[in-house]
């Protein structure tokens, strides 16, 4: 049975990742850039948590409600607000970025990572699909991971 479910990854820093996990992940933020494909996000569709950086996955994330717009600053960074927010909650998380899954250790199995060589381009910017398959494989790596205390 195909699932109905749409798979993203959002790409975020270390300072900001603080901010979500103190705000307990009840909602993402997403630029200008990024609204219409916020807008078309679903209740169940998953979410994967990368932090640039430090270029490891940290979170999972599910969609529990609608978009909606926000200027209230909850985020640390100075140029944007992050305003086309959507409501979400957590699935797995880990809370030091030193106990991350780091990229590199799972990026064999991922399919998004073609050029292993400037791999860096591939998780750039604040936003992209995956494939149900990708997802799945840093879910559970960021499950194992969130695992060990």
């Amino acid at each position: 049975m195909e699932s109905n479910k749409s798979y993203y990854m959002i790409i975020t820093n270390e300072y900001d990742y603080e901010c979500d996990l103190e705000n307990e992940f009840r909602f993402l933020g997403f630029p200008d850039r990024n609204r219409t494909s916020v807008k078309n996000m679903n209740v169940g569709d998953r979410v994967i948590v990368y932090v640039s950086k430090k270029s490891v996955f940290m979170a999972s994330v599910e969609i529990v409600g609608k978009y909606f717009y926000s200027k209230k600053r909850v985020w640390s960074d100075p140029y944007d607000l992050w305003p086309h927010r959507i409501h979400t909650k957590p699935l797995n998380t880990i809370d030091d970025v030193k106990k991350g899954v780091y990229i590199k250790e799972i990026w064999e199995d991922l399919s998004f990572i073609k050029n292993k060589h400037k791999w860096g381009s591939q998780v750039q910017g604040s936003f992209r699909k995956l494939t149900e398959n990708d997802y799945n494989v840093i879910f559970n790596a960021i499950e194992e991971r969130s695992k060990w205390k």
